[in-house]
């Protein structure tokens, strides 16, 4: 069996393709729309990929398509053994093919070769079992002998005696974790028995679990627009953490994908160009935008907002950790709108001291969930992991480039505690490095 992909402007056009490249035997995998990248994306229609599984025709089975005679018995026996044929080639298991005759006689025979065949069949699914478990024990001797590599390079000072563990405290320090937090999440694993301390599917999942702990799950804005009262979401941080690009994304998305009436408030009056980026892509997407000009604004404009919106996202000023004044303001405009959402949107290139003093700061104002940006600009995420473990506090979003609305999306703890400990696989996380994606 083998898999093609085909793309085009309609559904239609592309479903045609297939039929007249493959048959009308083709079997249809998937139909997806791909929608173009950026801001193009909404004044141009998506492409629809269409996922289609064939298979090529054996000699026997060419040998039935030319013949003008035959039946569906005939047909279907001739295509199973050559199918066989080509599993006994792959497998070099299966003993010497017995001689059938040409043609199925009718009646018994029939039955017979109905039973012979399904015995095959029985067989070769128990051989392909058997490969791929042999599949999965060569992954885990891979495995092994890449740990063994990296012991035979591990520094002589060392901070744990089991090579395994060490391996694993080393990686979550290459990443940005700091050395007390990666102790703390080996606590467990250091306390197993020896014996099972060599068990490296052990390890990797005691860890794991315990960075899943702490990432916990995102706390996302709700999509289910028959809510019946208008979501307020504010979003607060320092200067140049990318606010109003994150709210533009976010916006997009709520708006496109999931149906929902947003609206857009700006209280950043202290940048011009913050107001008019915010009004650049409210026109664009067709959103009611407001500016306000002082905290006691806020009410009033939220209240007329409100009725005709399922999301109001807030954008506010950029404020400094170390500005007691400019934080006590922020404050003041979050007592108006007790019920909002809020997200404290952070960089992950920041110093990490400077982000322990800037939740820290934020923490002594309001409580909020965390979005990280600029994925795209670092090579680690322990500052992730980090910030989660010291506060208790939850990533919703992270975002990994300037494109609207596409690089943005929803936190994936596992994926992030995969990365974390160099286990994801090539594509896992949408974070940019040199030498390709992790």
């Amino acid at each position: 069996m083998k898999i093609k992909k085909y793309e085009g402007k309609t559904e239609r056009d592309v479903m045609q393709h297939v039929k007249d490249e493959l048959g009308p035997s083709a079997i249809i995998l998937s139909i997806k729309r791909k929608p173009y990248k950026g801001l193009m994306a909404w004044f141009r229609a998506p492409l629809f990929v269409i996922t289609a599984a064939y298979e090529e025709k054996t000699s026997l089975q060419k040998m039935w398509d030319e013949s003008a005679s035959g039946n569906a018995s005939s047909y279907l026996f001739a295509r199973e053994n050559a199918r066989l044929e080509n599993q006994r080639e792959a497998l070099g298991k299966l003993p010497p093919k017995k001689q059938e005759p040409e043609q199925p006689s009718a009646g018994s025979d029939t039955v017979m070769k109905e039973v012979q065949l399904a015995d095959q069949q029985q067989r070769i699914m128990s051989l392909e079992n058997k490969l791929h478990m042999t599949e999965e024990l060569l992954e885990k001797v891979v495995a092994q002998l890449n740990v063994a590599e990296q012991m035979a390079r591990s520094p002589r000072s060392r901070k744990y005696e089991n090579s395994l563990i060490q391996i694993f405290y080393e990686s979550l320090l290459e990443q940005g974790v700091t050395p007390e937090i990666a102790e703390k999440l080996l606590e467990d694993v250091d306390a197993i028995d020896e014996q099972e301390k060599i068990d490296i599917t052990l390890i990797v999942k005691i860890v794991y679990n315990t960075i899943m702990g702490i990432l916990g799950e995102p706390n996302a804005i709700k999509t289910d627009n028959a809510t019946e009262e208008t979501q307020p979401v504010v979003f607060m941080g320092p200067t140049g953490v990318g606010k109003t690009t994150t709210i533009a994304k976010l916006s997009s998305i709520l708006f496109l994908n999931h149906n929902l009436r947003v609206g857009l408030i700006t209280a950043d009056t202290y940048r011009i160009a913050a107001v008019e980026q915010l009004k650049t892509y409210a026109e664009i997407l067709g959103l009611e935008v407001q500016v306000v000009y002082g905290n006691d604004e806020i009410e009033s404009s939220l209240a007329q907002m409100s009725p005709g919106n399922d999301v109001v996202l807030i954008d506010t000023a950029g404020r400094s950790h170390k500005n007691e004044g400019n934080i006590s303001e922020l404050k003041g405009l979050l007592d108006r709108i007790p019920d909002s959402k809020r997200y404290l949107v952070l960089s992950v290139t920041t110093k990490y001291d400077d982000l322990i003093n800037i939740v820290n700061t934020y923490t002594a104002a309001t409580d909020f969930d965390l979005i990280f940006t600029k994925l795209d600009e670092t090579t680690t995420l322990g500052s992730i992991l980090n910030i989660c473990y010291l506060t208790e506090r939850k990533v919703s979003y992270i975002t990994f480039g300037q494109n609207v609305p596409d690089d943005i999306e929803i936190v994936k703890p596992d994926k992030l505690a995969k990365a974390l400990l160099g286990l994801g696989a090539s594509g896992d996380l949408p974070l940019k490095r040199k030498g390709g994606a992790l």
